[in-house]
C-alpha cells in the first residue's frame, strides 16, 4: 500500500470512528441547556435544545483536572478598544478544522466532522455536521463557504489577492458542491497547506477582525449588502455588515457581540442559543452567559484591573514585570496566577539583512563567522535575569519544545557568551581591529551597525540596550534607533533596515507562516529582498543565495505533500538549517505569559504553550470555562 493510500485510509478510519462515536452519543444523550435559554423555550421564543443542535454535536472532552461545569455568570475582561479585536477573537475559535489541544496531535474536527483526500492529494472533501445553524437559527450549509469564495476571497474589491493556501502552482482552487453539507476543494496539484493553514488557522468566519481571512460567511444575511447580489448593496455597506463588531451579524461561535457602538466603554457578548458544541454530559455550551469587555487605557489599564481582582480570567496584555505585584495582591483579589510559556522562540530577536543594499554589509551579513561572532558576544544569562526576571530560557533555536519540529540538541547552538571566541570569528570574517579596539572592514572603512526597532515593547528596548552595549564592548560599533511601528514596518519590508528586530513568535507551528525560518516574503527580515523574490515567484525582489534557495525548495516540497510524517521531517530540516546558520538570531525565549484567574473560574489549563497562531486560549475550548457558583458572578 502506498504512503498516500495508507494516509487516506487512516484518515477515513479515524473519521468513521469519530462519526460512529458521535452518532451513539447523539442517539443516547438527553441534551440540557442554560436556564436563560430554557425560559425562552418555555415562552415559545426558541425551539427545544435538541432541535437547535446539529445531528452530531461537537463534544468537548475533559482533560486533566477539568470538570463538568454549571451555567451562568459574566466573564469580565479588559479591552483596549476597537483595534484590540483579539480580546474577543481569541475566545471564539470555531474554524472548519481545529488545532489540537496537544500540539503533537493532528488537526481535529471542527464545524466539519469528516474530511478526506483523494488518492493523489489534489482533492479535499469536507463534510460539515448536519443540522448546523447560525446564531439567528438559519441553516449553515456549504453555500456559506461558496459565498465566501465567490463574494469575498475572489472579489478583488474586497480581497486583493487569493490567499496562498488556496492557490497551487498559481492556480486557484475550484469548489464542487456535493450536497448541502459536503463540498470538494480541487487543486491543480497536491496542497499540503489546506488543512493546517487554510482550515485550522484561516478557517474561521470571515473577516476575523482586522486579519481579513476566513473560510465561510453568512450568505443569507450578507448577500443583501453585496453589490454583486443586491441592487441596493455597496462594498462599504458589505464591509460594515460583515465586520465582527456588527451586533446584527449571525455567528457560529459560542458568544456573539450583542452590545457595541463606536466610543462605547463596555462591549457585551452573549451566548449563542444555536451553538453546536456540548460537554460530555450533553450540556449545550457555553456555560457562561455573557462576556463583558471593559474599555481601558492600554496595557497599564489591563493590569490595573487585573491586580485589583476585577478580571475573571485573562492572559492578554498581562505584564510579566507586574507579576510580583499580582502575587502580592492575589489573596485580596481572590485570584491566582498561572505562567504559560509562550510559543515565542526568542523575545528580543535580531536579523542581519543578507539582502541589504550596501554590498559591503551584505557580504558581511552573509558570512556565518560574523553572525556567530555577534551571537557569542551576547550574554543571554544576564539578559534573562535583568530583563525577564530569570523566567526565560537562553536559546537560539527558532521553534519551541512543544513544536513537532523541535530539535533538542540545537536549543542554544552558538549561544554561549564567549567574547574571546567572538574576536576569533570576527577576524575570520575578514574584519580588522584597530588600536581603539573597534573593528573596521578590511579596506579600512568604518563598520557601524544600525539596529532599528519599533517602540512597541519595553522588554525589547531594554534587551537592545544591553545587546548594543555588549557589541560595542567586543569592538563592533552599534547604535540603536527606535521609531513608531507605522514607520518601522514599511522600512523593514522595503529592505531598508540593516539590522532588524522583533520577537520570534510562530514557534509552535512554524510552517503555517515561516517568515522567521527563511526568506518567505518581505516580513523575513534576514533578507527581505530575497523573500519578495520567493513570494512573487521571481517577478520582483532579488534572487537569493544558493543556501537560502535550497531551503525555499524544501518548503516547496513541504507544500506538495499531505503526509504529516514527511511534513514534520521537512520542517525539522528547515528549522535545523535556519538555526545552525543563525539567519534568525535569538536571545532569550519561552518567556512566560502571566495569566490572572479568579479562584472560582474553572477549566483553565495550567500547562499550555501560548501562541496567536493557535488563537490562545482558543484551543483550550473557552466555551467550557465556568464559574463554580454560576449566576452569582455578575
Amino acid at each position: 500500500m502506498s504512503h498516500k493510500r495508507l494516509f487516506t485510509f487512516i484518515l477515513i478510519a479515524l473519521a468513521v470512528t469519530a462519526l460512529l462515536s458521535s452518532a451513539v452519543f447523539a442517539q443516547d444523550t438527553v441534551y440540557n441547556e442554560a436556564p436563560m435559554l430554557a425560559e425562552r423555550v418555555a415562552a415559545g421564543e426558541l425551539p427545544p435544545v435538541a432541535e437547535r443542535l446539529p445531528v452530531t454535536p461537537g463534544v468537548v472532552n475533559l482533560v486533566e483536572e477539568e470538570t463538568i461545569g454549571v451555567y451562568g455568570g459574566v466573564w469580565h475582561r479588559a479591552w483596549r478598544g476597537v483595534n484590540d479585536f483579539h480580546a474577543f477573537g481569541r475566545i471564539v475559535y470555531d474554524p472548519v478544522l481545529r488545532w489540537p489541544r496537544n500540539p503533537s496531535d493532528p488537526v481535529q474536527p471542527g464545524l466539519a466532522d469528516e474530511w478526506s483526500w483523494n488518492e493523489d492529494g489534489t482533492e479535499l472533501t469536507l463534510h460539515f455536521r448536519e443540522g448546523l445553524r447560525w446564531s439567528d437559527g438559519a441553516p449553515f450549509t456549504v453555500d456559506d463557504v461558496i459565498f465566501w469564495w465567490e463574494a469575498i476571497e475572489t472579489d478583488t474589491n474586497i480581497t486583493a489577492s487569493i490567499h496562498g493556501e488556496w492557490r497551487v502552482g498559481g492556480e486557484p482552487m475550484q469548489l464542487e458542491k456535493i450536497d448541502d453539507n459536503t463540498i470538494t476543494l480541487k487543486f491543480a496539484a497536491v496542497n499540503g497547506l489546506a488543512e493546517t493553514v487554510g482550515l485550522a488557522f484561516h478557517g474561521s468566519q470571515w473577516p476575523l477582525g482586522f486579519e481579513r481571512f476566513g473560510f465561510y460567511a453568512p450568505k443569507h444575511y450578507l448577500e443583501q449588502f453585496h453589490p454583486a447580489y443586491s441592487t441596493t448593496g455597496s462594498y462599504e455597506a458589505f464591509e460594515a455588515a460583515a465586520f465582527d463588531y456588527n451586533v446584527d451579524r449571525p455567528v457560529m461561535t459560542a458568544w456573539k457581540i450583542a452590545q457595541y457602538e463606536e466610543g462605547t466603554t463596555l462591549m457585551v457578548a452573549e451566548r449563542n442559543p444555536y451553538y453546536w458544541r456540548v460537554d460530555e454530559a450533553g450540556n449545550q455550551l457555553p456555560y457562561i452567559d455573557e462576556v463583558y469587555f471593559h474599555l481601558v487605557d492600554g496595557a497599564s489599564g489591563v493590569n490595573t484591573m487585573g491586580i485589583a481582582g476585577d478580571l475573571s480570567m485573562q492572559a492578554r496584555a498581562i505584564s510579566l514585570t507586574q507579576y510580583p505585584v499580582y502575587q502580592e495582591n492575589a489573596e485580596a483579589g481572590n485570584y491566582h496566577m498561572l505562567l504559560w510559556p509562550q510559543a515565542t522562540a526568542s523575545n528580543a530577536t535580531l536579523w542581519f539583512n543578507q539582502s541589504y543594499g550596501d554590498p559591503q554589509y551584505r557580504a558581511l551579513f552573509q558570512n556565518l563567522s560574523f553572525r556567530r561572532a555577534m551571537s557569542h558576544a551576547i550574554d543571554r544569562d544576564t539578559l534573562n535575569q535583568l530583563v525577564f526576571l530569570g523566567q526565560g530560557v537562553p536559546r537560539t533555536e527558532t521553534v519551541v519544545p512543544d513544536s513537532p519540529c523541535y530539535i533538542p540538541e540545537i536549543e542554544n547552538i552558538h549561544g554561549e557568551y564567549d567574547p574571546e571566541l567572538a574576536h576569533q570569528l570576527l577576524a575570520e570574517a575578514g574584519l580588522v581591529r584597530g588600536a581603539d579596539g573597534f573593528y573596521s572592514f578590511a579596506d579600512g572603512s568604518e563598520l557601524l551597525l544600525i539596529v532599528e526597532s519599533s517602540d512597541t515593547e519595553a522588554t525589547i528596548a531594554d534587551s537592545l540596550e544591553l545587546i548594543s552595549q555588549w557589541w560595542n564592548e567586543v569592538g563592533v560599533r552599534t547604535e540603536v534607533e527606535s521609531m513608531t511601528r507605522d514607520v518601522y514596518w514599511p522600512r523593514a519590508g522595503a529592505n531598508e533596515v540593516m539590522v532588524a528586530t522583533w520577537t520570534t513568535d510562530r514557534g509552535l507551528v512554524p510552517m503555517v507562516d515561516p517568515v522567521y525560518q527563511f526568506p518567505f516574503d518581505e516580513r523575513s527580515w534576514m533578507a527581505p529582498a530575497f523573500g519578495t523574490w520567493y513570494k512573487s515567484g521571481g517577478a520582483s525582489g532579488e534572487e537569493p543565495t544558493a543556501e537560502l534557495r535550497a531551503v525555499m525548495d524544501l518548503y516547496d516540497e513541504y507544500k506538495l505533500t499531505i503526509e504529516p510524517a514527511r511534513q514534520t521531517e521537512i520542517c525539522q530540516q528547515i528549522v535545523r538549517t535556519s538555526t545552525e546558520n543563525l539567519w534568525t538570531l535569538g536571545t532569550v525565549g519561552l518567556v512566560p505569559n502571566p495569566v490572572v484567574v479568579k479562584n472560582n473560574f474553572m477549566n483553565v489549563s495550567e500547562n499550555h504553550t501560548a501562541d496567536w497562531i493557535i488563537m490562545t486560549p482558543g484551543t483550550m475550548d473557552p466555551a467550557h470555562f465556568y464559574f463554580t457558583d454560576g449566576d452569582a458572578n455578575q
